[in-house]
């Protein structure tokens, strides 16, 4: 138990090191050193599934959405870059027009991120209708996709396997594109 304590913290203090940087050029050196970091969740991998509950309080499973293309992004509220990227999100998810789903997940509570209870309002006071927000309760969806910067946005294939991994924020014709090309 000592051990899996011990690395839960030193997990949150490289996350809290690595995490958000709203410097572009510094995103893109740091995505060229985490390239070895990601290679234990890849392109062409299986997306691990997870069960997490949404804003609203319904269970979502990842695997639930098997046969549809995800676009999943983990980020947080205190993020500047996150932030900066939310209204091409907000304006990519209220389209109909799409072929794919998107899920946003953040970590209440962790790393300096609003509580359960405190992020909705704050998310709502965003004006942001459409993106669907799932609460990682532990953190245990970031662990698994060996989250180490945010916004990181991950783009799952109808096979449910990772087509493309973002370090940093995608913009909507990028992922549109990227989407296209997937099965």
């Amino acid at each position: 138990m000592k051990k899996i304590l011990s690395l839960v913290v030193a997990s949150i203090a490289f996350l809290t090191l690595s995490a958000c940087s709203s410097d572009e050029k510094g995103m893109d050196s740091q995505s060229q050193s985490n390239t070895s970091v990601q290679s234990l969740v890849a392109v062409g991998q299986e997306a691990p599934d997870f069960t997490l509950q949404s804003m609203d309080g319904k269970t979502v499973k990842l695997s639930d959405y098997r046969g549809k293309k995800v676009y999943l992004k983990f980020w947080a509220s205190w993020c500047p870059s996150c932030r900066q990227s939310m209204p091409d999100l907000e304006e990519l998810a209220a389209r109909t027009d799409r072929d794919f789903e998107i899920l946003s997940v953040v970590a209440p509570g962790i790393q300096g991120e609003k509580s359960e209870e405190d992020f909705p309002k704050w998310f709502a006071d965003q004006g942001y209708k459409n993106v669907p927000v799932l609460f990682d309760k532990g953190a245990t969806a970031f662990q698994a996709y060996q989250i180490r910067s945010i916004p990181t946005e991950i783009l799952i294939d109808s096979q449910g396997k990772i087509a493309k991994i973002q370090l940093g924020s995608i913009s909507n014709e990028e992922a549109e594109k990227a989407f296209k090309e997937m099965k």
